[in-house]
């Protein structure tokens, strides 16, 4: 996003939130910085992270992929929606103009891991369909309504990402 200093106060947010929120996604090394950490925190505490027990208070899940120029495992946590088997996440970035970069290795190789506290499944990625789309996003930002406040902030459509767990082989 070129242009965060004119993003208006969403009414959802007190005006102590929205300053977190400001400083919380004011630079893409602050986001990648945090969510370094939270990959951190996670694997050192992962109870209760998938039903939302912690910090966020969202469920959280670590995505772990390959890399798509690096060929190297990334591990990025991420907010999501239990649907069905399936688990669905939002490429918000924040609002920013590119796509994630977790997108963009999920694209290229849709082979991946999530981990939901202790337990890890083999996923497979895919973009939501439309019909999918316009079924999930009202329940995706009912769970987190940033995703919609930072939608409106970007022409760049987010991706929502299903994540299945892959057949056992």
């Amino acid at each position: 996003m070129s242009n965060r200093e004119n993003m208006e106060q969403p009414d959802f947010l007190s005006d102590e939130d929205w300053a977190t929120l400001k400083d919380q996604t004011s630079s893409l090394a602050r986001i990648r910085g945090d969510a370094k950490a939270d990959v951190e925190a996670y694997l050192a505490d992962p109870e209760g992270r998938a039903t939302g027990g912690g910090p966020s208070g969202l469920p959280t899940l670590l995505l772990t992929c390959i890399g798509r120029k690096s060929g190297e495992e990334r591990i990025t946590p991420l907010v999501f929606l239990q649907h069905g088997d399936d688990m669905i996440v939002v490429g918000s970035l924040a609002g920013y103009d590119s796509h994630p970069a977790w997108y963009l290795n999920v694209s290229a190789n849709p082979q991946c891991r999530v981990q939901l506290d202790h337990k890890k499944i083999a996923t497979t990625a895919r973009d939501a369909t439309e019909d999918e789309r316009r079924d999930l996003w009202p329940k995706l930002t009912a769970m987190f309504p940033p995703w919609g406040f930072f939608q409106n902030q970007t022409d760049r459509p987010f991706s929502i990402v299903v994540l299945s767990p892959a057949d056992p082989a």
